[in-house]
């Protein structure tokens, strides 16, 4: 099975997820993380058509915050966010911050380009 990872432009803890917010709301573009909008969108507790999308899928996929993630992981991506893909025994990034960001904060445009690649 492939195994794919998601890595947020965000810390997880208290503090990270305030320093996220704040960000947002002042606009802060490198606080910006279009992988949380695909996931969580405004809500904190995720959207629902997240948690849809992730319960029809077969795909191994899960996500960390960049405090959460390896060196292995975050030395594969060229900038956050990232998907990753494992392979060769090896993290390589699937999808860069644009790529992401071209997904329009769709749950289903992510799991149909992981099909897809």
């Amino acid at each position: 099975m492939r195994r794919f990872v998601g890595i947020y432009n965000a810390e997880n803890g208290l503090s990270g997820e305030l320093r996220y917010v704040l960000g947002k709301l002042t606009s802060n573009k490198s606080k910006k993380c279009e992988l949380c909008e695909i996931t969580h969108g405004l809500n904190p507790f995720g959207k629902p058509s997240w948690k849809k999308e992730l319960s029809n899928t077969t795909v191994d996929f899960h996500l960390l915050h960049k405090n959460e993630a390896t060196n292995q992981q975050i030395e594969a991506t060229s900038g956050l966010p990232s998907i990753l893909e494992f392979s060769d025994h090896a993290w390589i990034e699937v999808f860069d911050a644009r790529a992401i960001a071209e997904m329009n904060g769709s749950p289903f445009q992510l799991f149909q380009a992981i099909r897809g690649c």
